[in-house]
């Protein structure tokens, strides 16, 4: 599957020039749509639903849907936004991306020549990279509340081996908390493994089936598994609360779900996104790209996922108050199995503080 951070990024910065696009024509447009439908047709993970699909996106184009429209990007919106209405997939996206599109075809064809750039290859990977450096690989907040309740707010799933030492020190610091809070209100995604790396830390060392996953353009079935050894101490028999909202995106919501379900974590926020199905990244033309949803997860206790539902939380509160909710049933749950006096009023006394 294709490198899901880099398509956030490409396609979700601006074009840095500022050069004017010349109108499209409809023959141009029309070029345009013929070609994705082709991409759609191979893809698209679901088959017997392309027809539909690409005789929707037919039909709007000789009603005349985007006779008005005259730039690349108000035509990749255009797409994006009838995709999205079409299929209620989230994951489909259209790109005008002209340079993109020409850095990419050169690299292939120094690739394919023997001589591709080193130098340029490396810088790019170097940008990246710093790009997530600067987010701490996803871990913008690792805390201990007050009651020794632990919290991380994590933003993204990097790529597995940029991700791993900082997910190792995470969970170092929060390794004697008795509870722990996972934010994921903001997470918007990103790269298998990461995500079934840090759900090992809630199962045991013996590896557990975290999702299998069919690939359409490849018809290849792949399982993933969670890792027998991990960097810091696991962190069982203690209450893990993870906090979603309408925000919450693909892999985010594949970590929450899949803990939801394998009874490792209680679920509090809003309704997530519902973005499931993994996508395969793919030049159009010259000018556009497009990103495909190609592959669909299935998670091995309900046999589906969540696409197009979301991830239900356990306990429904807006994206502001769930933080504060989550700290106050953490509590409760360390009252309720606490086996001492001392700690109970202990733990009873930070709740009515933290409460008011």
């Amino acid at each position: 599957m294709t490198n899901l951070l880099s398509i956030t990024l490409l396609l979700g910065l601006c074009s840095m020039s500022a050069l004017a696009q010349a109108p499209m024509s409809s023959e141009e447009k029309s070029e345009v749509i013929d070609k994705i439908q082709r991409l759609i047709a191979s893809d698209y993970v679901f088959p017997d639903e392309v027809d539909r699909v690409n005789g929707a996106l037919e039909e709007l184009n000789v009603a005349g849907r985007y006779d008005e429209v005259t730039t690349g990007e108000a035509f990749a919106r255009a797409l994006t936004d009838d995709l999205l209405a079409i299929t209620n997939d989230k994951h489909y996206k259209v790109g005008y991306r002209p340079e993109l599109v020409a850095s990419r075809r050169a690299a292939q064809e120094q690739a394919r020549a023997g001589d591709a750039d080193v130098a340029d290859e490396a810088e790019a990977i170097d940008w990246d990279r710093w790009y997530a450096r600067q987010e701490n690989f996803g871990f913008r907040r690792v805390d201990v509340l007050e009651g020794n309740v632990g919290y991380i707010r994590l933003t993204f799933f990097h790529p597995f081996d940029w991700m791993r030492a900082t997910t190792d020190a995470a969970m170092a610091f929060v390794a004697d908390t008795d509870a722990l809070i996972i934010d994921l209100t903001e997470n918007g995604g990103g790269y298998s493994p990461s995500d079934s790396y840090l759900g090992s830390y809630f199962v045991d060392p013996e590896p557990v089936l975290w999702s299998t996953s069919y690939t359409r353009p490849t018809d290849e079935k792949t399982s993933t598994y969670t890792f027998q050894d991990v960097g810091a101490p696991r962190y069982l028999d203690r209450p893990v609360i993870i906090l979603v909202s309408a925000e919450t995106f693909s892999l985010g919501e594949h970590f929450a779900y899949a803990m939801k379900h394998f009874d490792k974590a209680e679920i509090i926020g809003q309704v997530s996104a519902g973005a499931a199905n993994g996508i395969s990244f793919r030049l159009v033309d010259d000018n556009f790209v497009i990103q495909i949803p190609a592959q669909q997860t299935v998670n091995p206790v309900t046999k589906t996922n969540w696409e197009a539902i979301g991830v239900r939380p356990d306990i429904e509160t807006s994206r502001e108050d769930a933080l504060s909710t989550a700290h106050l049933l953490a509590l409760d749950r360390l009252i309720a199995t606490a086996k001492h006096d001392r700690v109970i009023k202990r733990y009873e006394k930070i709740r009515a503080a933290t409460g008011n």
